[in-house]
């Protein structure tokens, strides 16, 4: 199961890296085209967002799994080990439980943010279908759900390797 962990984090980690070289070059390109052309692309800035926001869909999943995330340790780390344990336990329970929540309606809810985005709804600059960019949502929250509840794992699994 550690492997299976280890691989969907370096999965979501590469892909994060794309968004994040593609949003360097884009950054790059209006940055040198202010600088030296006489006019600048209008689609860089769009195009940025659109990979910034893609890159935290993705690499943010792999923070989960790698605990890189902030967390405030000063109160729990008073609490002996099983205490710890179960505080973890209920915290990734309850942001899968969120997680899935924003993803279920995102995706079919009543007002499911897919179901209500117009297909003929483009982006000003790129004209890319915007159904594509709040797409960046579901991934988001829909593999959060799957790193927090292997977070759940990994708290246990600690335990088994001592």
């Amino acid at each position: 199961m550690k492997k299976i962990i280890n691989i969907y984090k370096d999965v979501m980690a590469y892909i994060g890296v794309i968004g994040l070289v593609g949003f360097i070059a884009s950054v790059l390109i209006q940055v040198t085209a202010r600088t030296f052309l006489p006019t600048a692309p209008n689609w860089t800035e769009e195009a940025a967002r659109y990979l910034f926001i893609y890159m935290v869909a993705f690499a943010g999943n792999s923070a989960v799994l790698s605990d890189e995330y902030v967390g405030v340790e000063l109160l729990t780390d008073i609490f002996p080990e099983a205490v710890q344990k179960a505080l973890k336990t209920i915290i990734f329970i309850v942001l899968a439980g969120f997680s899935g929540f924003v993803f279920v309606n995102c995706v079919i809810g009543s007002k499911g943010l897919l179901a209500v985005t117009p297909a003929s709804m483009v982006s000003t600059a790129l004209e890319i279908p915007m159904k594509y960019i709040y797409f960046a949502e579901v991934i988001l929250f829909g593999c959060y759900v799957i790193s927090f509840l292997m977070r759940v794992y990994l708290v246990f699994a600690k335990k088994e390797e001592e």
